[in-house]
């Protein structure tokens, strides 16, 4: 079998070099991540109740009301939320993302969901 000269042979290992480092990148990242935030409202009324916007929330993460309002007295709920984050969300009436979620489908980018005693929230994993 006849050797291919340098150049081609240099080239060869190049393309072959790339190839793995891209794989390996791809590998490395992970499937989704979430980009955006969530607002959360502690209590009522809403115009003057405190807010929070979690800042590129953690897929499959349960946010719960102590997690995000440490000094919120015992019982207290989010009066609202706001998905604008790359990932859907569900909103919970129990602690730790128990039970059911409050709404029938998951809550998309631009989504608001208030009205309803919301004591914790999930981001799900992104497509």
């Amino acid at each position: 079998m006849p050797l291919l000269p340098y150049g081609r042979r240099a080239g060869f290992a190049f393309v072959a070099t790339g190839s793995a480092l891209v794989l390996a990148l791809t590998v490395a990242a992970p499937a989704s991540a979430s980009h955006g935030t969530v607002t959360v409202t502690l209590g009522e009324p809403l115009l003057t109740a405190p807010r929070v916007s979690i800042k590129d929330p953690v897929d499959n993460h349960c946010y719960t009301v102590k997690e995000v309002f440490p000094d919120a007295p015992a019982g207290s709920t989010f009066s609202s939320v706001g998905n604008h984050a790359t990932t859907p969300i569900n909103a919970y009436e129990g602690d730790a993302c128990s039970g059911a979620p409050t709404a029938t489908s998951p809550m998309g980018y631009g989504m608001f969901l208030g009205g309803a005693p919301i004591r914790s929230i999930k981001i799900l994993s992104g497509p």
